[in-house]
């Protein structure tokens, strides 16, 4: 039966609500992933907070019936942190697994091997460990959304000069294990699915030249966090409800798929 415009338009005021979920953010204390909390928590969702970093002024700005969100200090990269954060958190119905780190330190570095280390702890086994921690959780519930954080670096090799190869394979590997997850857990009613962010002005690049990929880029500046947070924020909605194991990119059309 074809819906009318009236109809259309009264399902769109609820189209994208996260109104009764619990949405739990790693990596809450900047950058991207505090947008994400922000427009989570703008759509109703009941959010939860951790980083490494305090997360207090946010989770006090995300207050909710005179409470503040939820939060949690930890070190993600830690083996033990996914399954205390798991206990911590409980059921949730969305996890946005964005904590990571990225520093500029090609292999000619003499502090390499260490890089590569907190590497791919931070940005690749880190939330291999959660989804370990929740994925099985949210298939015994039926439901549940999965969002990864990756990065155009993962289809380009890196954007910026002296990027070493240890970042880019960290998130390679990230975009490989959304589509383990997916193949796994789609079937049990869990939708996982990656988002690759281009130059993003965040803190974490405030230290770099950003000209290099500026160049490449066809809008010519940097995305702001935000926009990459609606779109995380889309694919935790009830109206993304088809979707799995995709790589959504969000790099303003510096890097293309053939």
């Amino acid at each position: 039966m074809q819906q009318t415009g009236e109809t259309i338009a009264a399902q769109a005021a609820h189209a994208f609500s996260l109104k009764g979920q619990r949405v739990l953010v790693t990596g809450a204390a900047g950058g991207i992933c505090t947008a994400v909390a922000n427009a989570c928590f703008a759509l109703g969702a009941k959010v939860l907070l951790t980083d490494i970093r305090s997360c207090e002024e946010l989770s006090v700005a995300l207050s909710s019936e005179g409470k503040p969100a939820p939060r949690l200090e930890i070190d993600i990269a830690r083996p033990g942190a996914p399954d205390e954060l798991a206990k911590w958190a409980g059921d949730v119905d969305a996890l946005v697994l964005g904590a990571g780190i990225y520093r500029p330190l090609d292999w000619d570095h003499d502090d390499w091997e260490d890089e590569v280390t907190l590497a791919l702890d931070t940005n690749l086994k880190a939330p291999m460990r959660m989804a370990r921690a929740f994925a099985g959780r949210m298939a015994a519930r039926g439901q549940g959304r999965m969002l990864l954080i990756g990065s155009v670096a993962a289809l380009t090799g890196g954007t910026f000069p002296g990027v070493g190869p240890h970042y880019a394979v960290s998130k390679g590997g990230l975009h490989t294990l959304v589509r383990y997850l997916a193949a796994r857990y789609t079937p049990q009613g869990v939708l996982v699915n990656g988002v690759a962010p281009g130059t993003i002005d965040t803190p974490m690049l405030k230290d770099l030249d950003l000209r290099p990929a500026l160049a490449k880029q066809p809008l010519k500046r940097a995305a702001r966090p935000e926009e990459v947070a609606w779109p995380v924020a889309f694919l935790c909605s009830p109206k993304a409800s088809f979707i799995s194991g995709a790589i959504l990119d969000v790099n303003g059309g510096n890097y293309m798929r053939p």
